[in-house]
């Protein structure tokens, strides 16, 4: 469990609002020229075994949105917390934390090609959380302590290695896998403060080091360096960002305190800053230089309220920041690399998390 989950539970009302919509919402306005990617892929986390998480699919060049698409396309419900997603050659990799499964769905058709099952061989719960790609291969951690390898071609699990505690983020660098050992489970007995090295070719763990309290997310610049945001514990420390060199040596980043999710493009490192008792912005800080580029993103008078998630198009540079109040359907804001609004799409499911465009 995060640590901004831990706060909202105890700020946030629990009423549960239903929002009911069209599947193909009225048009968002683009004033800029389209970007060379045509469509986004939006996936929202959904609430805690509501099974309403969400596939949308937004049309750059037209600007229609349809929220339901995974549902619309596939007659069936995503799951419940749709937790991470990324593309692979022509697919889409969908990690079902709680449903327990690997949705794999064409890009192209939205059509869902396989439901890989995240079980255990004796039934026992994984709940796997975020996703890697490499070598045809993709890799996800699991709060079961394990790292799961699956073939590309056949889409069967081959291989499996035990990590920390509770493994969160995941990056690959240098022929190494990185993972982050959060103890999110272990949130009331004290987190885990450890990152796991595993070597790719083997794929058996080669050390074991030591970082900051809840290490959750991981990100890598053009040299191979890995990022860490360490996210703390909540009313004790407030978390730290990492630089871990491919010899595995760890370097705290002055300046950067309270940190959550972020993301790196062009050697940027865009990292969600928080803080609990007033607000949310997005820090830039530049990993060639290692220098802090701006403590607040946003240029112009856009305001956004909690920031629960951020990605990057990778063709343009463009900065998605997810906006979410854990109640309501969150909106998605489209920047430009001077932190200028784009565009917006509001309401367009709950705890939307991960952006995909193609």
């Amino acid at each position: 469990m995060n640590n901004k989950f831990l706060f909202l539970t105890l700020t946030l009302i629990t009423t549960i609002l239903f929002f009911s919509c069209s599947d193909i919402d009225k048009p968002i306005e683009i004033e800029t020229e389209p970007t060379n990617n045509k469509t986004l892929f939006i996936l929202s986390e959904g609430d805690f075994n509501k099974n309403n998480s969400t596939l949308a699919k937004f049309d750059i060049e037209t600007g229609n949105v349809i929220k339901e698409y995974f549902r619309e396309v596939n007659k069936r419900k995503l799951g419940a917390v749709g937790n991470d997603m990324l593309q692979y050659g022509s697919k889409l990799y969908i990690v079902m934390n709680v449903s327990e499964t690997i949705e794999v769905v064409d890009a192209a058709t939205g059509i869902s090609i396989r439901q890989i099952s995240m079980k255990s061989d004796n039934g026992g719960n994984r709940q796997p959380r975020q996703i890697a790609a490499h070598g045809g291969k993709v890799y996800i951690t699991s709060y079961d302590d394990t790292v799961t390898r699956i073939d590309t071609v056949t889409f069967e699990k081959d291989a499996i290695v035990e990590v920390g505690m509770d493994p969160d983020g995941i990056e690959i660098s240098n022929n190494k896998i990185f993972v982050a050992n959060s103890g999110g489970l272990n949130y009331l007995n004290g987190y885990n403060n450890t990152l796991s090295i595993i070597d790719i070719t083997n794929f058996t763990v080669e050390k074991e080091i030591e970082v900051g309290v809840n290490p959750t997310y991981l990100g890598k610049d053009s040299r191979g360096n890995v990022y860490l945001s360490s996210l703390g514990e909540y009313g004790k420390n407030n978390g730290m960002f990492q630089k871990i060199s491919s010899n595995g040596e760890v370097t705290i980043i002055d300046g950067i305190s309270s940190p959550d999710k972020f993301v790196i493009f062009e050697n940027k490192a865009y990292i969600i800053h928080v803080n609990y008792e007033s607000s949310y912005s997005v820090l830039v800080y530049d990993c060639l230089t290692d220098q802090i580029v701006t403590d607040n993103f946003v240029t112009d008078d856009t305001e956004i309220g909690i920031i629960h998630s951020i990605d990057v198009d990778e063709k343009t540079g463009d900065i998605f920041i997810m906006e979410s109040d854990y109640i309501t359907p969150g909106t998605v804001y489209c920047f430009d690399n001077k932190g200028e609004l784009k565009y917006k799409i509001p309401l367009v499911g709950l705890n939307p998390t991960v952006i995909v465009g193609i």
